[in-house]
């Protein structure tokens, strides 16, 4: 049997204003959006999850051909703007896109995944991750490994999902501290991804996370950990709000498992927090 071509692509929304009203934002307009996402102290901890966590996470992945499509703005501001290309600009993986600003979000978000499809694969596997999570070195690799197993289903259903369920929190508060909690989660969007025909007209972003399994089989798998999610200020209570459960796991074993599985160092992780939380003024 022909060995599949698989394309890996995923989206990555970086504080990107969109149509008014598209996520639980107080700005009544374009001009009030702006000045909420682009906000210094809201993008000083923006750039440190997306420096400490998503960066390290792209650059550790054992299967390095695939693509992040980084979703802005076209006036996301400097100097905010400098220090993410500088940041990025040895991570061939990750590819920013600056948009026009305003338009509707699904659509906008749908527009730059089809634009990076790659007509000649058999299969795109899609993901979404957002500016404050991890991905596990071998979550590219898994992806396409995992479709030898799942290609029967594809074939029946013309779509297929895996579920990766276990990861972990990383909770960053506002005295400077972080605590860790070994997490237990279905279909949260960080830790999934989409298996579709290249030429399908929907994108990972045209399935609502939580209700995927309607629209498609899902195989959900917790073997390891595949997921680290930041947890802050900005998104707290929104995490709070999901159902989710733990599993048995020492954290004395988290440094040498997150510089392994993530190419994250611990150390560093917290002693850059500190530093964050106090330049943005948390007590």
């Amino acid at each position: 049997m022909r060995r599949a071509k698989i394309q890996v692509t995923g989206l990555c929304r970086y504080s990107y204003p969109s149509q008014v009203g598209a996520f639980s934002n107080t700005g009544q307009s374009l001009q009030e959006l702006r000045a909420e996402l682009y906000d210094d102290k809201r993008l000083a901890i923006r750039q440190f999850f997306f420096e400490n966590i998503v960066v390290p996470s792209v650059r550790a992945q054992t299967e390095k051909d695939f693509t992040l499509l980084l979703m802005m703005g076209d006036h996301f501001p400097e100097p905010w703007r400098g220090r993410l290309l500088a940041t990025i600009a040895d991570v061939p993986q990750i590819k920013p896109l600056f948009l026009p600003e305003g338009q509707g979000h699904m659509d906008a978000c749908r527009e730059v995944m089809l634009a990076e499809r790659d007509m000649s694969a058999d299969v795109v596997s899609e993901f979404r991750l957002d500016d404050d999570d991890a991905m596990a070195a071998t979550f590219v690799e898994s992806l396409r490994k995992l479709y030898k197993q799942l290609r029967p289903i594809y074939k029946l259903n013309n779509r297929a999902c895996v579920d990766f369920t276990r990861g972990f929190l990383f909770r960053c508060h506002d005295d400077g501290t972080v605590s860790y909690q070994p997490c237990e989660a279905r279909l949260w969007a960080l830790a999934m991804a989409l298996y579709q025909s290249p030429d399908s007209h929907r994108s990972v972003l045209n399935y609502p996370h939580m209700r995927t399994w309607r629209a498609m089989p899902v195989l959900s798998l917790n073997h390891k950990p595949m997921y680290i999610r930041g947890a802050h200020e900005n998104n707290d209570s929104g995490i709070r709000e999901r159902k989710t459960d733990s599993f048995r796991f020492k954290l004395e074993n988290l440094p040498a498992l997150a510089e392994r599985d993530f190419g994250i160092d611990l150390e560093t992780f917290e002693a850059n927090w500190a530093r964050t939380s106090r330049l943005v003024g948390h007590k």
